[in-house]
């Protein structure tokens, strides 16, 4: 997380995740933008647990090359999915798997099999691959 300061001068915390539905992906895909979405479920240990410590440090660094890093809950309760919506943007990235991490570039799925990507060391690791598929676009 960042640090920021407030309009009085005191300093605040700042995710750099951008908490989203799927209807803000799919704009983002429509616009032709470059980004990132880490799908997540409410219930999923390795989301919840595993991943969140690390996840802040993976937005920072895809932040720092102009990447912002996108995250959608798709289920409260296992195999419940909160929407048709967040069903159907599930399947577009590959199917049930959490956390899963993916890569949009220039509004088309490039990269999604990125399955239980939860330790500081395969989030870096993911970062660094994102970015350099960036740059050979």
């Amino acid at each position: 997380m960042g640090i920021e300061l407030n309009s009085n001068g005191s300093t605040q915390v700042v995710s750099t995740l951008q908490f989203v539905e799927p209807v803000e992906v799919h704009r983002r895909m429509a616009a032709g933008d470059t980004f990132v979405v880490n799908v997540v479920a409410a219930w999923c240990p390795d989301c919840t647990e595993r991943q969140k410590p690390y996840i802040e440090g993976f937005g920072q660094a895809m932040k720092r090359h102009g990447v912002d890093v996108l995250q959608v809950t798709v289920q409260l309760q296992k195999g419940d999915f909160i929407s048709a919506e967040h069903e159907q943007m599930t399947a577009q990235f590959g199917g049930p798997g959490y956390p899963r991490t993916v890569l949009i570039r220039h509004g088309n799925l490039v990269d999604y099999n990125n399955v239980e990507v939860i330790t500081e060391d395969a989030l870096s690791a993911l970062a660094t691959k994102f970015m350099q598929i960036i740059a050979t676009s």
